[in-house]
C-alpha cells in the first residue's frame, strides 16, 4: 500500500470502504511478520510514512519490547452504563492512577455540580479492569470522547454528550457528528515531538492510525517533565508551573508587602511560590539568605545582588494549584479503536485485527479510589489533623494536604509519599474482593444501550471474568 502520510483527505463513503479494505489486507500481512521498531531519529514525516505504510511499529526495543503479540491488564473509570473498551481510552495501573489524581482537584466542584463536564466519581461510576490482547505494534494515542450534540456551538457549548457513541482521533477532545474537534485546535502535522502525547501520525489512505492500538506516556505522567520550564527542574514542585526564575546575580526590588520565615532554600522556594499562588496581589518573591522570604506586590525590577527568587508569569497558571503531574507515577495510556477490534471469537490477526478483549470485571470507583485515599490519609495524618474537618474529602484544606503529600512540600516539612503506597492499594482493590483484605467487590453494570458495549457482558448481567 503506497500512500501519502499527511492530513486525512475527504473521502466519499465508497472510497473510504475501498481504502479501509486495502489497509486491513496490508495489516493482516503485517501481523504475521513483526515489523521493526520505528526509527524515531528520522524526521516526523519520514517516521509517519514508515508507520502509515506498515513498515514499522511504535514499540521500544531498547526497553525489551519485541513488537510481538502479548496481553496486558488495563483500567478505565466509566459511568455505570458505559462498558467495555470499544473506542475508549484506558491506562495501565500507573497511567490510570495519574489520570485519576490529575482530576482530584475537581472533587469540591463536582460534589456541588456532579453533571459538570469531566467530573469523576459522580456517585455510581465504575472502574473496569480489562485483559486485552494486542499485536504489540503500537500506533499514536487517540483521544476517545463521547459525541457532543446540540447547542449553537456543539464544540464549545453542547447541549449534551451521547455516551453511547464515542469517537476517537488525534486532537479529538470535542467530537461532533462532523468528526473530531478540539477547543484548542492544532494543525494536522506528522511529528514525534508532540508536547502532550509524543507522536502524531495522520495516515491518509491506509488510515492505519484508526486500526492500531494507540499508546502514549503523556508528558505530565513523567517525573520532572510537567513544569513550564521557567525555573530549574531541581526546584521544588510548587514552583514548576507559572513562575520564572530571577536571573543569577540579580535581586528583585519593588513593594514588599509580607515576609515569611524559612529554614532552607527548598522551604523558602516552596513558601514563596505557594504564597504567590494563593495571593492574587503577589507578583514575585526573593530571598538573600534562604531564611527570610520577601513577597512583592505590583511591578518589580532587578538590581545586581546575591539573591534567589522568582516572578509569576502573569497568567492564570501562577494563580492555581495545578494537579497535572502530581505524583508523577509514569505509566501509559492506551486507545482501542473499533476499526482494529477482532471479530468475536476470532484470534488476533484475523482480517488484520490488532486487539481483542479477553476478560473484564467492574468495581465501584468510589471503593477503589477510597483505598488510595486511606493510604494518603495515613501517610499525611499530621497535615490532615490540622484541618478543622480532617477527613472531609471535599474541603480545600483536605485537598491542599493531599496535593502536598503527592508532591512533597518543604514548606510544611512534608515528604513525598512513596509511589508504592499509592500503587499497591490501587492494585489490591482490584486483585482482592474482600474489603477486609483491601479489596473491592465486583459489581453489576447498568444496562448498556450501544454498539460499543462490552462484548463479554450481556445487557443487565453481572460483570464476569472468563
Amino acid at each position: 500500500v503506497s500512500v501519502d502520510c499527511g492530513p486525512p483527505a475527504l473521502l466519499t463513503p465508497a472510497m473510504a470502504l475501498r481504502r479501509r479494505a486495502g489497509a486491513l489486507a496490508a495489516l493482516a500481512a503485517c501481523v504475521a511478520a513483526v515489523a521493526p521498531p520505528c526509527d524515531v531519529t528520522k524526521s516526523g514525516q519520514e517516521v509517519c510514512d514508515d508507520y502509515c505504510n506498515f513498515r514499522c511499529g511504535f514499540y521500544n526495543a531498547s526497553q525489551g519490547e519485541t513488537g510481538a503479540p502479548h496481553r496486558a491488564q488495563l483500567y478505565r473509570i466509566t459511568p455505570a452504563n458505559v462498558t467495555g473498551v470499544l473506542n475508549k481510552d484506558t491506562g495501565d495501573a500507573r497511567g490510570d492512577i495519574g489520570f485519576s489524581l490529575a482530576k482530584k482537584n475537581r472533587t469540591a466542584q463536582c460534589t456541588n455540580n456532579p453533571s459538570m463536564a469531566d467530573c469523576l466519581l459522580r456517585g455510581n461510576d465504575l472502574y473496569g479492569v480489562f485483559t486485552i490482547e494486542f499485536d504489540g505494534q503500537w500506533g499514536p494515542y487517540l483521544q476517545c470522547n463521547p459525541e457532543q450534540i446540540g447547542g449553537a456551538d456543539p464544540i464549545l457549548k453542547p447541549d449534551w454528550s451521547d455516551d453511547r457513541n464515542f469517537i476517537c482521533g488525534q486532537d479529538c477532545l470535542a467530537p461532533t457528528s462532523t468528526g473530531c474537534h478540539s477547543p484548542f485546535p492544532t494543525n494536522h502535522t506528522n511529528t514525534t515531538e508532540d508536547s502532550s502525547f509524543g507522536t502524531k501520525c495522520f495516515c491518509d489512505g491506509t488510515q492505519r492510525h484508526h486500526l492500531t492500538v494507540g499508546r502514549s506516556q503523556p508528558s505530565f505522567l513523567k517525573a520532572g517533565s510537567w513544569g513550564s520550564g521557567g525555573v530549574p527542574s531541581s526546584w521544588v514542585p510548587q514552583c514548576q508551573t507559572g513562575f520564572y526564575q530571577v536571573d543569577d546575580g540579580q535581586c528583585l526590588i519593588g513593594t514588599v508587602y509580607k515576609t515569611l520565615q524559612a529554614w532552607s532554600f527548598d522551604s523558602a522556594a516552596a513558601l514563596g511560590c505557594e504564597a504567590c499562588t494563593d495571593d492574587l496581589q503577589c507578583t514575585g518573591w526573593s530571598t538573600k539568605d534562604n531564611r527570610t522570604v520577601e513577597l512583592f506586590a505590583g511591578n518589580t525590577s532587578n538590581v545586581s545582588g546575591s539573591c534567589t527568587g522568582a516572578t509569576t508569569d502573569g497568567g492564570s497558571m501562577s494563580k492555581q494549584k495545578s494537579w497535572f503531574g502530581v505524583g508523577t507515577f509514569g505509566g501509559f495510556w492506551y486507545s482501542t479503536p473499533v476499526g482494529g477490534e477482532c471479530p468475536k471469537g476470532a484470534p488476533l490477526g484475523t482480517g488484520g485485527c490488532t486487539w481483542r478483549e479477553v476478560s473484564s470485571s467492574y468495581k465501584n470507583a468510589s471503593c477503589v479510589v477510597g483505598k488510595v485515599d486511606d493510604s494518603v490519609e495515613k501517610f499525611g495524618a499530621v497535615c490532615f489533623n490540622d484541618c478543622s474537618q480532617p477527613l472531609n474529602r471535599t474541603s480545600d484544606c483536605y485537598l491542599d494536604c493531599y496535593r502536598s503529600i503527592l508532591m512533597g512540600n518543604a514548606a510544611i516539612n512534608m515528604s513525598k509519599i512513596p509511589g508504592s503506597e499509592i500503587v499497591n492499594p490501587w492494585l489490591t482493590a482490584f486483585d482482592e474482593k474482600d474489603p477486609a483484605l483491601g479489596g473491592c467487590p465486583e459489581v453489576t453494570t447498568d444496562p448498556c444501550d450501544s454498539e460499543q458495549c462490552d462484548p463479554l457482558l450481556p445487557p443487565s448481567s453481572l460483570a464476569i471474568v472468563i
